[in-house]
């Protein structure tokens, strides 16, 4: 039943014009599989190691706490508000700033140079003389004896008029020159010297624009990791990144490890993984040989040939005389009228579950058979990916033999699909197999399962062509063209 529902489902897919075509499917699988590649090499890039770095230290909440705590960041609380306020009010002292005022000028050093020369203590040492009770009492007497006391009331008088005098006894009534005394060598002076070399450096200036400044957070290390951030964040590399993680797009290719892979681009057959005999030709006799049946001999080769990059084996109309087996009488000497080819990886590349694929491109006669097949040490069981055989040129099989534990006898489960153009396209021609089952695909569409007496071993890859009934000589040769296969195993978790 399940065979029926899916070949029910396959045709419709076909009828509806929703089967994928081959060229397509293998340009999307290769932009796929390109993609995942480059998603794999994003994944250990620069760009995304600094990117989870950055995501980690953001989720940390940083940037906000060093955000918010400088906007609390203001002039007025800082220390630098307390230094200059006290400045201001100490420079708005009357008597500081006389002096500041008075510092400027030439007076002090005036006064002091007038006072250095004792004019000033003179002038007032006679003045307190002359004024005195003593001297007045006899002042006649010393003027009109033209005395030494007299004499001192005499230079009082020429000081009394001596400039320098004038100017000091001028300067010491001067409020501005008594604050400026005050003042000199003061603590309020040496607190404004302070003071004012502390607000006029260059480190406090710079300080007070910083904190005045509305643009603090900006020039922190903290917003520049998050300018970082945000640009990554919003990169079209993380975005498509992300994006391709939440869709799951790479479900299918993660799934899966190539085991083997050949494309055919060399001009000769590889012989490290390919055999152009049948497996056990080359294992007992080391040279070829066809089944008694057969109406073909399958050559060491000659039947094999690569053209720009596509495998052809080739069934041609051809005498030669080769071994046939046969189980009555073993290996026997044969004249056959036909030729062709077989390879397989029979002693390079065995594998138990998987996908096998490979695009195959079929010359459709009647009495051709042409089988992409895998098979193990023993003839069964045998699993047939894809054999073309009949007169219906667009009809394929998918076929699994296994060995009756009751009677020796084989059994087979076949399924056909027809409606391709096997003669004149390519398709990709595959199986999924696990433990529970077997799946046949064409272009990833299925359209066989196969649950029941699955095999139990490795089995390897095989391609052959040959003769399987009456033929119209005058239609040979006829091709089976591969253009590649591969094989994947399932990733382990």
């Amino acid at each position: 039943m399940a065979n029926i529902i899916l070949k029910f489902k396959f045709i419709v897919i076909r009828l509806i014009g929703h089967f994928p075509k081959t060229d397509a499917l293998e340009t999307k699988y290769k932009a796929l599989q390109s993609e995942f590649e480059e998603f794999n090499n994003f994944e250990n890039s620069d760009d995304f190691i600094k990117y989870q770095e950055l995501k980690v230290w953001f989720e940390t909440k940083e940037y906000e706490k060093v955000k918010q705590e400088l906007k609390a960041l203001t002039f007025k609380t800082s220390p630098e508000y307390q230094t200059e306020k006290e400045f201001q009010t100490i420079s708005k002292n009357n008597a500081l700033k006389n002096y500041l005022q008075l510092a400027q000028t030439n007076t002090p050093k005036e006064f002091a140079e007038i006072e250095k020369t004792g004019l000033a203590q003179k002038f007032t040492e006679l003045e307190t003389y002359i004024k005195s009770p003593e001297y007045k009492q006899e002042r006649k007497r010393f003027a009109k004896e033209n005395t030494e006391e007299y004499q001192k009331e005499i230079e009082f008088i020429e000081l009394k008029q001596n400039e320098k005098v004038k100017t000091y006894f001028n300067l010491k009534k001067s409020k501005t020159l008594q604050d400026y005394f005050q003042i000199k060598d003061s603590e309020l002076l040496a607190k404004h010297t302070e003071l004012k070399a502390k607000v006029e450096s260059k480190e406090f200036t710079e300080r007070k624009v910083y904190l005045l400044s509305t643009d603090k957070i900006e020039k922190t290390e903290q917003y520049q990791k998050l300018q970082e951030y945000n640009k990554l964040n919003k990169s079209e590399k993380i975005t498509w990144y992300f994006k391709a993680i939440k869709t799951d797009k790479f479900k299918e290719i993660k799934k899966w490890e190539l085991t083997f892979s050949e494309d055919f681009e060399s001009k000769k057959l590889d012989q490290q993984k390919w055999l152009t005999k049948l497996f056990w030709g080359e294992a007992l006799l080391n040279s070829s040989y066809s089944l008694a049946s057969d109406s073909h001999f399958y050559t060491d080769g000659n039947n094999i040939t690569i053209d720009k990059g596509i495998l052809k084996i080739t069934t041609r109309k051809e005498k030669v005389n080769g071994l046939s087996w046969n189980s009555k009488f073993g290996f026997v000497p044969k004249d056959f009228e036909y030729t062709s080819g077989i390879i397989s990886t029979g002693n390079s590349f065995r594998q138990q579950h998987g996908r096998f694929e490979a695009k195959i491109r079929v010359a459709t006669l009647a009495g051709i058979y042409h089988a992409f097949w895998l098979v193990g040490d023993k003839m069964l069981p045998e699993i047939d990916i894809f054999r073309k055989k009949g007169s219906d040129s667009s009809s394929l099989q998918g076929a699994f033999f296994w060995e009756n534990g009751e009677n020796g006898k084989s059994k087979k489960s076949i399924n056909s699909i027809s409606g391709l153009s096997l003669d004149s396209d390519f398709y990709i021609l595959g199986i999924d197999w696990d433990e529970q089952k077997i799946t046949w695909k064409i272009n990833g569409i299925p359209f066989k399962i196969e649950t029941n007496n699955l095999p139990k071993g490795s089995v390897y890859i095989v391609f052959s062509s040959g003769i399987n009934g009456n033929i119209d000589e005058s239609k040979l040769p006829a091709t089976f063209e591969v253009d590649w296969v591969k094989c994947w195993a399932h990733k382990k978790d």
